[in-house]
């Protein structure tokens, strides 16, 4: 009888402690409150209001990301679902910041539904039609933003991205072009040391601006290969003239005083997961220096570019 009670007790507790699991599941599910606009003051303006402001659209964010890298592709699909069709973030907006952060948003996502698997893609083609609608007006709000397209820096690459990667999703081949133009534009710019005269001019944010615009022409380039473009080579192999500039800082912070004599200061983020580039760029070069950079900052988690960069784009470990 004792032995009973205790099967009994047993399977009675495995029930709750399934239920507890399902109920977790669900919950890590549960979609947000969508966000009709984002709108926050300037990054540099006021950041208490600013990560005050972006901080629902960050958690959706970053509940994406942790689903994609888990490959739970119902809850993927079912997060985007229901801020595709509250139309989120396509509010207006007064200010200037919620076109930069509205822009990196809509990469994020379209760089996560670039992993989706074919079967699963097939299996939800009508919910795909809806999410890719929605991003498509997000990429038509990022190429027709003048508050992006005046600055002529490293926002522009990033809507360059943005346009590539939902211009890739979509198969539109005008967002694609749109975004290869942004760029071509960053490209164009890269001096023979690898400087950026734009960035230069951030005085002593000019290193981690480098290292900030470098990140979405490595990743549009990846994605231009899919088009049969190769962006690496354009300017004389430019990529890789400012990658090198970056490595070499990274190396050596001291080495950045060849492009500027001020003395730089860089955010914690900088030199950890803004390194995201170095992923997909060692896989392509295998340039020997990149993986001793790589290994202790590993995994490479940015919010924009779908989350676990590692996981998303490491072709082999470095040793």
């Amino acid at each position: 009888m004792r032995n009973r009670l205790i099967q009994m007790a047993s399977v009675g507790l495995a029930a709750i402690l399934m239920g507890l699991g399902s109920s977790h599941a669900d919950a890590a599910c549960t979609v947000p409150a969508p966000v009709t606009s984002i709108d926050p003051a300037g990054f540099y303006d006021d950041p208490a209001a600013y990560a005050q402001a972006v901080k629902p659209m960050r958690d959706y964010i970053y509940q994406l990301n942790k689903a994609a890298e888990s490959k739970q592709w119902s809850c993927v699909l079912a997060l985007l679902d229901g801020w595709a069709r509250a139309d989120a973030l396509m509010g207006p907006i007064s200010g200037y910041q919620g076109y930069y952060e509205r822009s990196w948003a809509g990469t994020d996502f379209a760089l996560v539904l670039l992993r989706l698997p074919r079967e699963v893609s097939a299996a939800n083609a009508d919910q795909l039609r809806v999410i890719t609608s929605w991003l498509t007006r997000i990429a038509i709000a990022t190429r027709d933003a003048d508050a992006i397209n005046h600055l002529h820096n490293n926002l522009v690459y990033w809507a360059g991205l943005n346009l590539v990667a939902i211009g890739t999703l979509a198969q539109q081949q005008k967002l694609i072009d749109a975004g290869l133009a942004r760029a071509r534009e960053g490209i164009r710019d890269i001096g023979p040391h690898g400087e950026l005269e734009r960035e230069i001019k951030r005085g002593d944010r000019a290193l981690h601006y480098h290292t900030f615009a470098l990140i979405p022409l490595v990743f549009t380039a990846e994605l231009a290969e899919r088009q049969g473009v190769n962006l690496y080579q354009e300017n004389y192999g430019a990529i890789g003239r400012l990658a090198n500039l970056v490595i070499k800082a990274v190396q050596n912070p001291d080495s950045f005083a060849e492009i500027t004599p001020v003395k730089q200061n860089l955010f914690p983020w900088t030199f950890q997961d803004e390194l995201s580039w170095m992923e997909p760029y060692y896989t392509r070069t295998r340039d020997p220096r990149v993986p001793a950079l790589m290994a202790p900052r590993r995994p490479f988690r940015e919010w924009r570019l779908g989350g676990n960069v590692t996981v998303a784009w490491d072709g082999e470990p470095p040793q």
